[in-house]
């Protein structure tokens, strides 16, 4: 029984590895020629740095 166990183990690890590099497939590529979702969280996050930057340097 503990080789039974074993096998289920190792099938597991593999069924967790192909799901973990198909969704890290699907986060990096891009599709259709959009940007990937990578791509678009930076754009994102420097869109919102910019706007603080200008936000905070406004005279009071």
């Amino acid at each position: 029984m503990n080789t039974f166990s074993n096998r289920q183990l190792g099938q597991a690890m593999t069924e967790y590895l192909v799901a973990l590099l198909v969704v890290m497939l699907m986060i990096g590529i891009s599709f259709a020629g959009e940007g990937s979702v990578i791509d678009l969280f930076l754009d994102a996050v420097k869109t919102a740095f910019d706007n603080l930057g200008s936000f905070i340097s406004l005279p009071l």
